[in-house]
């Protein structure tokens, strides 16, 4: 199973690790790894696009938090023109909002100890991002998908 959906399969049993009282540590991880989850998916994704599969480790080493961030908040407020379906650009703007926000409570679970976490509130955020794997396999072939991809990589701004 590639590393993406390990993550995701990780942060589920780190939520449900302890069956009473769950453990901060295990709830904080299960948010940091949904996170994770969802990044090493659109790395993995970007990568096997690429047609030497030799040099797709070097590749993976260059996408950042940060333009992946910016990225995402840019294809969440996009408007996505003909011939991209209504429901082809909910779902991308679902998927990069998954990822800003889980990069946002990941900051938040790695970083703060002034914020509790609940197995609800940490569990809410392991299915944003098992919703965010679904929609992604819905429409990562497409057009807009693809382009979302390569402005993961880069600062690439739409003309």
């Amino acid at each position: 199973m590639p590393l993406a959906e390990d993550l995701l399969e990780q942060a589920s049993l780190l939520l449900n690790k302890e069956t009473k009282n769950p453990k901060q540590a295990s709830l904080r991880r299960a948010v940091s790894t949904s996170y994770y989850a969802l990044f090493h998916l659109f790395i993995q994704e970007a990568c096997a696009n690429w047609n030497a599969p030799n040099v797709r480790d070097y590749l993976a080493r260059a996408f950042e938090h940060r333009t992946m961030y910016k990225a995402s908040s840019a294809a969440e407020n996009a408007a996505y023109p003909p011939p991209t379906t209504p429901q082809v650009a909910a779902k991308l703007r679902s998927v990069a909002r998954a990822f800003r926000e889980l990069q946002e409570q990941r900051h938040l679970a790695d970083y703060s100890n002034a914020t509790k976490w609940d197995r609800i509130k940490a569990g809410a955020k392991v299915n944003q991002a098992k919703t965010a794997f679904t929609d992604w396999k819905a429409i990562r072939k497409e057009h807009v998908a693809q382009r979302f991809l390569v402005s993961l990589l880069s600062n690439y701004k739409e003309p």
